[in-house]
């Protein structure tokens, strides 16, 4: 089973290779995304190791990232959800003015979402971002979150969207675009982000906006696409989480990570996953044979230096959780109570 929209990081030291390639890259090419098998393919290219996208930011309380939230479920998050009501969040050049409008970042999981707003000062309706194409067969599919979804990249003189840490600290994310809200000049997204193994807790994020084709030479040497603009993100708060005994599984209200040392690969070996509740109900996360799958993002890893396997995968989910009402969770048909 393959992540639709991780295909070219399934590794990070592949992952940065394609962002440094990202210079040179003449034309792009077709790459599988997202998760499900590899037939289940977007039509984006491999600049998109680089997304953009998103949604629109709204002011009510109950649905602070309504896209990736369509039934409110992120009312849950109150408190721990930071908008641009209460932190200056916005930077700009001659060309945009890029504001995030709300972010959410869980540590325990490793997960985050993040809404923003893309202003296009010149006025002249030249859109600085690409929509990937999702084969038809996967449109709008009630049972696959993402397939309603419209997700972005960027190619070259175009804006590509990252979470980053550190000098030059990649999270792993997939953006997507409001396309009911935005207009030829204003562009609103929401993206889902995962941390990659080499975070460090309690490392500031920030949000930039990357140019492909140009380079940036970061503090600590690396070279990364062309920093257009950047906003520094507001400190997070530590949210409430469930773990198993082993602690091989952590279950947030907005994420999931799993580490399985015996896997070959994370990723693609984890077929069904299910949350049970203690009132006797059952969420269905992933089922690949029923096409179900209710991520927004998943993002897989080697944890130690000493693999080369991917043995961590991170995955946000469509819905947050009362985690007081969680037993356990099933992946693969095994059982792992949570406390």
């Amino acid at each position: 089973m393959m992540n639709h929209n991780d295909f070219p990081k399934m590794t990070e030291e592949f992952d940065r290779s394609v962002r440094r390639a990202l210079d040179s890259l003449p034309e792009r090419e077709s790459k599988p995304v997202r998760r499900f098998s590899a037939k289940k393919i977007v039509c984006a290219g491999l600049a998109a190791a680089l997304c953009i996208g998103g949604t629109a930011f709204a002011a009510n309380a109950q649905s602070w990232f309504p896209l990736l939230f369509p039934n409110g479920g992120d009312a849950n998050l109150e408190g721990y959800v930071q908008t641009a009501d209460n932190a200056k969040l916005t930077d700009e050049n001659e060309h945009y003015r890029l504001s995030v409008e709300s972010v959410l970042f869980d540590e325990s999981a490793g997960t985050g979402v993040i809404s923003l707003h893309l202003a296009n000062k010149k006025q002249d309706g030249v859109k600085p971002f690409t929509l990937a194409h999702l084969i038809d067969s996967y449109r709008n599919k009630p049972d696959i979150t993402w397939s309603t979804l419209s997700s972005c990249y960027a190619e070259e003189g175009q804006l590509a969207f990252e979470v980053m840490y550190g000098d030059s600290g990649f999270c792993g994310s997939e953006f997507y675009l409001d396309t009911a809200r935005s207009t030829d000049n204003d562009y609103y997204f929401e993206g889902a982000f995962a941390i990659s193994s080499d975070y460090r807790q309690g490392e500031p994020l920030r949000l930039e906006a990357l140019e492909p084709g140009k380079t940036t030479v970061r503090a600590d040497g690396a070279g990364t696409a062309k920093t257009v603009l950047a906003v520094d993100l507001p400190e997070f708060q530590q949210m409430p989480y469930l773990t198993s005994e082993n602690g091989d599984v952590t279950l947030s209200q907005i994420g999931i990570r799993i580490r399985n040392a015996d896997m070959h690969c994370t990723v693609d070996e984890v077929d069904t996953l299910s949350v049970q509740m203690r009132d006797g109900s059952e969420y269905v996360i992933l089922d690949e044979n029923a096409d179900i799958d209710r991520t927004l993002y998943t993002y897989g890893f080697n944890s130690t230096e000493d693999t080369d396997r991917i043995d961590t995968e991170i995955a946000v989910l469509a819905r947050a959780f009362d985690l007081d009402n969680v037993q356990s969770v099933t992946i693969n048909g095994e059982v792992y109570p949570l406390s």
